[in-house]
């Protein structure tokens, strides 16, 4: 099992689909050619951007089985296998993931209303069902979705963490860095990438090894400048980068766009790539956008964004 700390910018990646809610999975190797290209560090694959909560475990299979054959050797890939009703569909997609050679899987927790007890033992299964790849799990809302909505210091969850033998970093989905640090503090062999997309030069300074996001999925290069920036002490060239990208976050958070048909928008648009519609059954569906309707966000991209050739 790899135990090295993963670092640097690993883009959400889409998942791209047509208008019925079918995978293309013939586009996953143009995908990660382009953060190839981009220099990614690594990608990050069905969870919230790559709307695997709703996705069948069959085209979650499909999609992770592309995208690992295209990936070898080229990017190592997280595979997120939660928001499992049926827990069984975790387990099974965390064996899956296994053995078609993920670099890590990862999951949110069971639901809010699951102790944190509940959780770990969810997570234990999830451990044996992937014994060789390194787990990871999401930390949002001061820890609150891992305890049945109760605070819970890091310390603590690194305790209970400890009856999963494969448990080796956090997503970090937080704007609370305090915790971050703390949880450095107690494990500071602790993988920990934060999803905090707007705020990534900031995490750094608190030590973060390096970011999991969205935004990235259409600013990779650009954010890997700006944290070089920031390793090299330039801390005003940084800021001026990450300004930049919040540019486009406020572009394509209008209610008008949409986070995530704005991202497949900018995908196809910039790098040439027709990562199609979101999906059928989740909160996106029916939205899509051309450069005709969104002009604004295209222009705001072509403005701010650093993009590699």
């Amino acid at each position: 099992m790899q135990n090295k700390l993963m670092t640097g910018v690993l883009p959400a990646l889409v998942t791209p689909l047509d208008q019925e809610g079918n995978v293309k999975t013939e586009l996953a190797p143009a995908l990660i050619d382009m953060y190839v290209k981009q220099q990614a560090d690594g990608l990050y694959m069905l969870g919230w951007t790559g709307e695997g909560q709703y996705l069948s475990v069959e085209k979650r299979k499909q999609w992770a089985e592309a995208v690992l054959q295209a990936a070898e050797h080229k990017l190592p890939i997280f595979v997120h296998v939660g928001y499992n009703e049926n827990l069984e569909d975790s387990i099974e997609l965390a064996a899956h993931a296994e053995e078609h050679g993920a670099y890590a899987v990862a999951s949110v927790g069971i639901s809010e209303q699951a102790t944190l007890q509940d959780n770990v033992d969810y997570f234990k299964r999830i451990s044996a069902a992937a014994p060789n790849t390194p787990f990871y799990i999401y930390w949002v809302a001061m820890g609150k979705t891992l305890t049945g909505g109760q605070s819970i210091e890091p310390s603590l969850l690194l305790e209970a963490m400890k009856e999963v033998p494969t448990f080796r970093g956090i997503k970090f989905t937080d704007n609370n860095f305090y915790f971050l640090e703390r949880f450095k503090k107690h494990q500071p062999d602790l993988n920990i990438l934060t999803g905090a997309d707007e705020l990534a030069i900031c995490s750094q300074l608190m030590g973060a090894d390096g970011n999991i996001g969205a935004l990235q999925a259409v600013t990779c290069y650009h954010h890997k400048v700006m944290m070089e920036k920031m390793s090299a002490g330039l801390y005003e060239e940084a800021r001026d980068l990450q300004y930049r990208a919040n540019e486009v976050t406020e572009a394509y958070s209008k209610a008008a766009i949409g986070n995530l048909p704005g991202i497949k928008l900018l995908i196809e648009e910039i790098f040439q790539i027709p990562v199609g519609y979101c999906s059928p059954t989740g909160p996106f569906h029916g939205v899509y956008h051309t450069k005709d309707t969104a002009t604004e966000l295209i222009e705001t991209y072509r403005k701010n964004i650093l993009v590699n050739g």
